[in-house]
């Protein structure tokens, strides 16, 4: 009784407090009073919520809306601002705004021009916050479906954009576009998650990397044109949109072995692209997420069945970082600046993968820790060959002292004890398999090996790697005798470096 009659009491005096309280300290408390009241408690203020979020300026504050929206979805009245949205979006888009009006339209009075910008806006605040996004979806599959449908046909704005040379002053803007773009694929995954079986909305998923691959992708080539570098960027940023919902549906669990298949193959085409390489940071923690979403005991069991699904996913994935590896060497050969700076942006997902990757040991991630050894020796050997003076064999102390790949490789390994241990795993097996013997690649590993040492990580793991050293760089102390002052140079940094770590 008490609550009736407060509620009473409020609703019959809320019509003029906001009549009276205008300034936004005021009104916010009082929208948020209302959210907690029946739509009946205030009726003149409840008829007018949806009025008013379809007069608000596009460029309004959060806080001009968010109380409004609560109201509506407290008030179970969430389908029409739905709908609302749901209209916003199909009538903004070019020769569709006119048949979709005719066939669907909020039952008000008023007539307001579309403002798709604002039904983004509202979507991003309806499922952003949990109470309202549990009651958007809770509504019937119709009205989600239609939505979902609706935003899925800006792609076509998107591949406009990407086309065209000039801009359309009739056409959506880009921003708008790709946000309508990415609230698709997001709410591709919210709808799945809510199905009880079947995988319709991994099905739409894998349509639009199919769409990325066949549309997009072709963007990330070096073009003559004027504006070759705004559609590229623009390409870059579908694309990492795209990665980015496709990482957290396997994050959560969402993803099945078809699924994981697939964004990998979309992955493999990213890299081959031209200018894959900007896609970097955007591949890394798909990888990751793929790994981590796999057993390794349950792939340890499977092992001796080489068509597991699991298995052959991680061995897709040992490829695709292969890749990756690749193409920052390259890049930063072709362009030193431009390559630090792609290399820096990819150490947080460099680190991330390591960390999963060093959980399996060995197979079917054991390419992982080999291609990252391969491609610093590789680095290091490349530059002991270029020396022309015995005073240039310069031992390093730390990753600043390592060229360009090496230094980025090696300062995220070593920024875990595990992932040390695995790469220092991964140097005895490489020595003891006597795939590296020759002295300068030898050198090489010892300079990898001083580095590792001066940063205090892993000593018995790194003595026996010296170890493993040792068992063959004095094989080429009578070669180095009869060789080069350098080689002679070398070789005896080489032997006073070992000494130094089996000492420790």
């Amino acid at each position: 009784e008490a609550h009736k009659y407060t509620t009473a009491k409020f609703g019959s005096v809320m019509a003029k407090y906001f009549q009276v309280f205008k300034d936004e300290r005021s009104t916010a408390p009082l929208l948020q009073m209302a959210s907690l009241m029946p739509p009946a408690a205030v009726p003149t203020f409840s008829c007018g919520v949806l009025s008013r979020l379809r007069r608000m300026d596009p460029r309004a504050a959060p806080a001009q809306y968010c109380h409004l929206l609560d109201c509506i979805c407290s008030w179970g009245q969430t389908a029409d601002v739905l709908e609302l949205v749901t209209d916003w979006l199909s009538e903004a888009l070019p020769k569709q705004g006119k048949k979709a009006a005719k066939g669907r339209r909020v039952q008000i009075l008023e007539t307001v021009e579309a403002k798709p910008d604002l039904a983004l806006v509202y979507l991003e605040y309806l499922f952003s916050h949990t109470s309202a996004q549990e009651k958007v979806l809770a509504l019937c599959q119709g009205p989600l479906k239609q939505l979902h449908t609706i935003l899925g046909k800006w792609k076509s704005v998107l591949y406009t954009h990407l086309s065209s040379t000039t801009e359309d002053p009739e056409l959506p803007g880009v921003e708008t576009a790709l946000n309508a773009f990415t609230f698709h694929v997001r709410l591709s995954a919210h709808l799945q998650h809510n199905l009880t079986e079947g995988r319709d909305y991994l099905l739409s998923l894998e349509d639009v990397a199919g769409w990325v691959a066949d549309r997009v992708l072709p963007f990330l080539k070096r073009l003559d044109e004027n504006d070759a570098e705004k559609s590229q960027q623009l390409a870059a940023r579908i694309t990492e949109s795209f990665l980015s919902v496709c990482r957290d549906i396997v994050l959560v669990g969402l993803a099945d072995d078809t699924f994981k298949g697939q964004i990998l193959h979309l992955c493999s085409l990213i890299l081959l692209s031209e200018l894959g390489c900007m896609c970097i940071p955007a591949v890394l923690p798909i990888l990751k997420e793929v790994v981590n979403s796999c057993v390794p005991d349950d792939i340890s069991q499977d092992q001796e069945n080489p068509e597991d699904t699991s298995a052959v996913l991680l061995g897709v994935v040992a490829n695709i970082f292969q890749k990756i590896i690749e193409l920052l060497a390259r890049r930063l050969k072709k362009d030193p600046e431009e390559g630090k700076q792609l290399c820096q942006s990819a150490v947080l997902g460099l680190t991330d993968f390591l960390q999963v990757a060093q959980t399996w040991g060995k197979a079917p991630l054991s390419g992982v820790f080999s291609t990252v050894f391969a491609a610093i020796v590789v680095e290091k050997r490349h530059l002991l060959q270029k020396i022309t003076h015995p005073e240039e064999v310069i031992v390093p102390q730390s990753v600043d002292d390592m060229p360009p790949l090496s230094s980025i490789l090696l300062s995220v390994v070593l920024r875990s004890p595990s992932v040390t241990g695995a790469f220092l795993s991964e140097v005895s097996s490489s020595l003891d398999s006597e795939v590296i013997s020759s002295l300068t690649e030898l050198a090489a590993v010892l300079h990898v090996l001083a580095v590792v040492k001066h940063s205090g990580r892993s000593k018995g793991d790194l003595k026996r790697a010296a170890v493993s050293v040792q068992q063959q760089i004095h094989s080429h102390a009578v070669s180095s005798v009869d060789g080069s002052d350098i080689q002679r140079v070398i070789h005896a940094s080489s032997v006073t470096t070992l000494n130094e770590i089996l000492e420790l």
